[in-house]
């Protein structure tokens, strides 16, 4: 043991000279805060670092390969992969903080002298050593003490709202909502000029009660009493109606205007955004009224498009934009609107509103004056494949339109419908259509007894969107038929009774796809008082139609598919022809579904 009266430690060797061995186990090597170059002479003095230097160096760590990489980076190696795993993160000492080192730093010339910056931030950071930081190692940003109750908050709130939730483990329901109408309006255009007029309104479904009627043709307005499978006729003047009905009987609301001597009958429709009406006329000998009633209080605008076998025809200024006052009507002759030979297509887009479009065909015989009219159906969508179902058995005349609104050229065929299987007739013209124009096509001998005696309909299957009717005239007499609608549930028409009317027949047309089902399709016709008449079944499939005549008396026809999609209509002789299209009836309201609250798994 050393005298402790010996001021000398036996562990210092400042005194000692310095070893000639730079790799020796030197003190300054096991201390990586101390300074190699302290203690030498003048010429050999170190380069002066900043303590920004120094702090941005990586510092040694001592021991083997493997203990300065998980110090350094996290990791361990893995011996038997190769490949490094993420180990404990362990604490360690942080370097000391450029002000940290600053500390206490030598300002006099001599203490610069002995190592210069080098060595007053080492002496700087042994000093501060007892106050360096035990910190880990953290890959992202540190979380305060808000961000973590803000958390906590949210977290609470999601489980809440999952403990009030119901049991069942379900997703919700999105199925589409369908309930029962609680107001319905359709429009009847005015009346032919010649003819006994009436209104007949029912409803199809199982409702009864009143019904408004307003507009021209029903002068100050009235009132009507429906019941179901009852037909109440009313009486009006010459100009539009709009018949108005609430919950009790919108659903199943049937309405039609006919005139008997000469015959004439159409349905009564809802306002419709667009309608097309191929072949209507603007001369002297066939001439077209174009009537658009508002029945709300609210105003009206309705654009025009005329196309003929050119292209789109130039629109006069009293044809566009046409606007309609709240609960009026606008008719337009057009003969002194827009005169001209040949005939033409008609458009209308209602833009702002509501309003009931319709059009009333005139045939004019020059010799006499006498004029003939009958009502026209419009087309709600131009489409790829049309039937035209019914028409009369005799005419002396008969012209199909078809009207191309695309812009480029369209081809058709025609084929025609019979009881048995739909057919291309020998003979039959190849249709090409321009764009944004119409072609007519003469079917006066395609469609006589001899070549297609049995045939009740015509085919017309486009390379693109089309839009068809045919006009038949016979002995001054004009009857319509225009393309139907699908129909694949329950629906119904009101047609003229009584001795004026000699023959009634529907006409239906099965689908015409390969694709579609067969199906039986029941016709129920019954009289004004809604007594039951005999009532029929037929089958129908693809390319399958039927034809059923009804009796006169009938005044309400109604049309029951079941399991199959079909085009009908009834088709009337008298004095004069008339053609009634079936449409799908509104009997519901379909809104979309609903769900509230967070979405849930779809399993356990």
């Amino acid at each position: 043991m050393s005298d402790p009266r010996d001021p000398r430690d036996p562990y210092d060797r400042s005194q000692e000279p310095p070893a000639d061995d730079v790799y020796g186990q030197e003190p300054w090597m096991l201390d990586p805060y101390a300074d190699p170059y302290t203690g030498q002479t003048p010429g050999h003095l170190a380069p002066e670092y900043t303590p920004e230097q120094i702090y941005a160096q990586e510092p040694y760590v001592p021991g083997p390969e493997t203990g300065q990489m998980l110090a350094q980076t996290g990791y361990s190696p893995d011996y038997q992969t190769g490949e490094f795993q993420v180990a404990n993160q362990p604490e360690y000492e942080a370097w000391p903080t450029p002000d940290e080192m600053r500390v206490d730093e030598p300002q006099t010339e001599s203490e610069r002298s002995r190592g210069g910056r080098m060595a007053a931030a080492a002496a700087a950071a042994a000093a501060a050593r007892p106050r360096l930081r035990s910190v880990r190692r953290q890959r992202g940003r540190r979380l305060d003490n808000t961000a973590l109750v803000a958390l906590g908050l949210i977290a609470a709130m999601a489980v809440a709202l999952l403990l009030n939730r119901p049991h069942q483990w379900e997703q919700p329901a999105l199925a589409a909502d369908s309930s029962a109408p609680k107001a319905a309006t359709v429009v009847c255009p005015g009346k032919p000029k010649a003819g006994a007029d009436q209104i007949a309104v029912t409803n199809a479904a199982a409702g009864s009660g009143e019904v408004a009627l307003s507009g021209p043709g029903a002068g100050k307005g009235s009132q009507a009493n429906v019941g179901s499978g009852k037909v109440t006729n009313v009486s009006a003047k010459p100009g539009s109606v709009v018949v108005r009905a609430g919950k009790e009987v919108a659903p199943g609301l049937v309405a039609g205007r006919s005139t008997t001597k000469p015959l004439a009958a159409t349905g009564c429709l809802p306002p419709q955004a667009e309608a097309w009406f191929p072949g209507i006329g603007a001369g002297a000998t066939h001439n077209s009224i174009l009537e658009l009633a508002n029945p709300n209080s609210g105003a009206a605008t309705v654009d025009i498009s005329l196309y003929d076998e050119k292209g789109v025809v130039a629109v006069p200024e009293d044809l566009r934009g046409v606007a309609i006052p709240g609960n009026t009507t606008r008719t337009f002759d057009l003969l002194n609107v827009i005169p001209r030979e040949g005939d033409l297509s008609l458009k209308t887009t209602v833009v702002r509103g509501q309003a009931g479009v319709m059009v009333r065909d005139r045939e004019v015989a020059l010799e006499t004056q006498a004029a003939s009219e009958d009502y026209f159906p419009g087309q709600s969508t131009p489409a790829e494949t049309n039937l035209l179902v019914g028409y009369p058995n005799s005419s002396a005349s008969r012209t199909l339109t078809v009207v191309n609104p695309g812009d480029g050229q369209v081809s058709a065929e025609l084929r025609l419908l019979t009881p048995k299987s739909v057919l291309t007739p020998e003979g039959a013209p190849e249709i090409s259509v321009p764009p944004n124009g119409q072609t007519q096509v003469d079917l006066t001998k395609l469609l006589g007894k001899d070549s297609a005696g049995d045939a009740f309909g015509v085919e017309i299957v486009a390379t693109g969107p089309v839009s068809t009717a045919m006009r038949s005239v016979d002995g001054g007499d004009v009857a319509i038929t225009t393309a139907t609608e699908t129909v694949s549930e329950a629906t119904a028409v009101v047609v003229p009774a009584g001795p004026a009317v000699g023959k009634k027949r529907v006409v239906i047309s099965g689908p015409v796809a390969k694709t579609g089902s067969s199906g039986t399709v029941k016709v129920i016709p019954t009289n004004a008082k809604g007594k039951a008449l005999k009532a029929k079944s037929v089958e129908v499939g693809p390319g399958v139609g039927a034809e059923i005549e009804v009796p006169a008396d009938a005044a309400l026809i109604q049309l029951v598919p079941e399991g199959v999609e079909v085009n009908a209509a009834v088709v009337m002789s008298g004095d004069g022809d008339a053609v009634v299209p079936f449409r799908p009836l509104r009997s519901e309201v379909r809104t979309a579904g609903v769900a509230p609250g967070l979405p849930l798994p779809l399993g356990p």
